[in-house]
Order: C-alpha cells, then structure tokens, then sequence
C-alpha cells in the first residue's frame, strides 16, 4: 500500500481494486527454515552477494503462503487446476515449472539428467523473490534439486524506463532478429 499513488500500481500505472476470493496455497512457510539453511550453505546460490543478502534478510520475517490459483471467472486464460475445476493457476506457480518441464521432467529422465540442475538462471531483480524463495522450495517439495546459480541483474532499460510489458515499451524481437540474426539475439 506504501507504493501505491492515485490509486495507480507504481510499476504498470493501471488502477488497483481490493478484492476478497477463495484460492488455494502452497505451504511455503513449512520450508522457510530448509531455504535459509540452503542458501547459507551455498554461497553461489545467489548472486551477486547483495541479492543473497536480501533474499536472506527476507527470509528473517515469517514467509506467508503462497497462493497459487486464481477462480476461472477472474482469469479465465489460466491453466485449469485438475483437483478444482472452477480455478486455474496462478503465473509464478505454472511458469516456473516451465524450467523442467523443458528440460523433460516427467517425460523424458535421461534429458532431464542430462540438463537439470541447470547452473545458471539469469533474471531480472524484480523476480528475485519468485526464483529464489518460492522455486526452489517448489523444487525441494518435489523432491529435485534448485538451480546452481541464480544471478539477478538490474533492470533492462529503454528510454530511461524499465522496460515492461505491461508499459508496451518493449523491443520487437523480430526486429532484433532481422537486425543481428536469430542466434545472437537468443543468446541476448
């Protein structure tokens, strides 16, 4: 609430709206004490060490559940929860099962083995919290082993503003492919 100003979220500019919904959620607390132990444990964990220390310093106050669906009738393009039909799932909890899922987890053992624990996620530090709080205790849950790495950089810029989807202010990545070809612009 401190951030938000005229009503308007202070990242996307839309209006905000308090609502009350049934969801479901996933016991992130159970394994606060797991994650902290882990990330001490492994200090390349997280990167650079400032990001570690704010992670940690997160992880001093008590975590609160993670809530991982949204009812259908709000959000109707989501993948639909098997157990609660009337539900779909919530981003940060179906995206980053994307991870493995690509990786062939659940389909394929020999790629996954052969491509997971990846060694390095680079992300941007407005997702540190989602990759380095709620996927790896997903991941330990699951009984499979988090990244090796996680690097949070600063944000990618254009114009002086963050760059969002949500603003529009993004680069056309056909652009960029015509311009520099399909490999650099991958490995960008």
């Amino acid at each position: 609430r401190l951030q938000i100003k005229d009503e308007l979220c202070p990242d996307c500019g839309r209006k905000v709206e308090e609502i009350s919904e049934a969801n479901y959620f996933f016991k992130l607390s159970k394994y606060q004490s797991w994650l902290k132990a882990y990330i001490r444990e492994h200090e390349d964990f997280i990167k650079p060490d400032f990001r570690r220390n704010e992670v940690l310093g997160y992880l001093e106050e008590p975590l609160n559940d993670l809530c991982i669906s949204r009812p259908r009738q709000r959000l109707s393009w989501g993948i639909e929860i098997p157990f609660a039909k009337d539900h779909v799932t919530y981003v940060w909890f179906d995206a980053l099962v994307n991870y493995i899922s690509v990786c062939g987890w659940g389909e394929d053992a020999d790629r996954f083995k052969r491509y997971w624990p990846a060694d390095f996620h680079v992300i941007g530090k407005d997702i540190l919290r989602p990759h380095a709080v709620y996927w790896p205790i997903m991941l330990y849950a699951a009984g499979i082993q988090p990244p090796k790495t996680i690097f949070a950089h600063g944000w990618w810029m254009i114009s002086g503003e963050k760059m969002s989807k949500s603003k529009g202010n993004v680069i056309d990545p056909f652009e960029m492919v015509e311009k520099y070809g399909r490999n650099a612009y991958r490995y960008f």
